[in-house]
């Protein structure tokens, strides 16, 4: 019996770390339940009053600003569950693609330029803002230069500490620049593009699928969790949104019956508007003070990126200028999608040109960083 207190068999000791793994597992799990029940209460009610106030994207706008001030006094805050996460991504991919139609395509073999154009005008931004911010600010060149990459929050974040960049700067600097885009530029774009003819024609088409197939609305779901899971599993940046909107794209091309319920749009827009509001904490807050400077130059920025090359865009690619402000707005593809859509601009065409903007800042930006370094 001492033998066996003092020095457990080769059995038992096998199964205890398990055993404390699955309990912590599970405490893990009991606690962030709370977190995520109220996160989501409070941007679902942000995002309803914002959107029966009628502001432009209301439901992702709302639920951001909701989220933010909940995460702000919550006392402790978990991480936000990748599967949610990713959840939300591929439903949003869903909503995105069945915008996708035969003339749409016909119209993406006239992007090749467009795309080009965009690539080199954010890249050369980049680099002029990060000498800038370098140059007025405390923070280092290459910390400069990932917090001006019109890129993802995480992505560049980890990518910058392989580049002796701060990760944690980064990451704030980017989630400004998100939240600045999601904030200020629906309500500055609804009043300077007129609404579009595309507004009725897709409100048309959205009437008559929505007659209610519930077997389509299934074929749909599972056409787009495949195709984002797929993407996921390939290692593909941004691969859960991007194969949701190929499957989903491709099923509408095929048959014309690519469907979502009408109230899944709202929806995904406030867990968007939650996820990212997840990521703001009073610590958040408090170091926001010391990139105040910083910032500053990143608001300047994100005027300049988008509208320079949205007129660069406008002249020489003969893009109307809704297409061309949406795709040269440096947002997230999600939030971007979302939004053109909403306001009845052609999505695929902004999709297809933010889809290779993320390609390109995830592909090139180490490069160009390899080399300047």
């Amino acid at each position: 019996q001492y033998f066996t207190r003092q020095n457990p068999t080769h059995e038992q000791s096998r199964y205890t770390p398990f055993r404390r793994s699955n309990n912590a597992r599970a405490q893990a799990m009991m606690s962030i339940i709370p977190y995520l029940v109220f996160l989501h209460l409070a941007g679902g009610v942000g995002g309803l009053l914002a959107r029966r106030m009628r502001i432009p994207a209301g439901a992702l706008i709302g639920s951001l600003l909701a989220a933010m001030v909940f995460n702000a006094i919550y006392p402790v805050i978990p991480i936000y569950p990748k599967d949610l996460r990713l959840g939300i991504q591929i439903l949003s991919g869903m909503v995105i693609g069945t915008q996708f139609t035969q003339d749409d395509i016909k119209t993406l073999k006239t992007m090749v330029l467009p795309v080009i154009i965009l690539v080199v005008m954010i890249l050369s931004i980049n680099v002029g803002f990060a000498y800038l911010m370098s140059r007025y600010t405390a923070l280092s060149f290459m910390t400069s230069f990932f917090a001006c990459a019109p890129g993802g929050v995480s992505d560049l974040a980890l990518v910058a500490a392989d580049f002796g960049a701060s990760m944690e700067h980064v990451a704030l600097l980017q989630l400004f620049r998100l939240i600045s885009v999601i904030i200020i530029f629906p309500p500055m774009m609804r009043k300077m593009v007129p609404p579009s003819d595309k507004v009725l024609k897709t409100e048309i088409m959205r009437e008559e699928k929505d007659k209610p197939r519930a077997l389509n609305y299934l074929i749909s779901l599972g056409v787009a969790f495949t195709g984002g899971v797929v993407f996921v599993m390939s290692g593909i940046p941004a691969g859960a949104i991007l194969g949701s909107i190929f499957a989903i794209a491709l099923l509408n091309l095929a048959t014309d019956k690519a469907v979502y319920p009408a109230p899944l749009k709202p929806l995904v827009q406030i867990f968007a508007g939650c996820y990212i509001g997840s990521k703001v904490t009073f610590q958040t807050l408090m170091q926001g003070k010391l990139l105040l400077l910083p910032a500053l130059i990143l608001l300047i920025e994100l005027f300049v990126m988008a509208f320079l090359t949205a007129f660069v865009l406008y002249k020489v690619c003969h893009l109307n200028w809704s297409t061309a402000i949406f795709s040269a707005t440096p947002g997230g593809i999600t939030e971007m999608g979302l939004i053109s859509e909403e306001m009845g601009l052609e999505t695929p065409k902004i999709v297809l040109m933010h889809t290779f903007r993320i390609l390109a800042v995830l592909g090139v930006l180490p490069l160009i960083a390899q080399y300047l370094g």
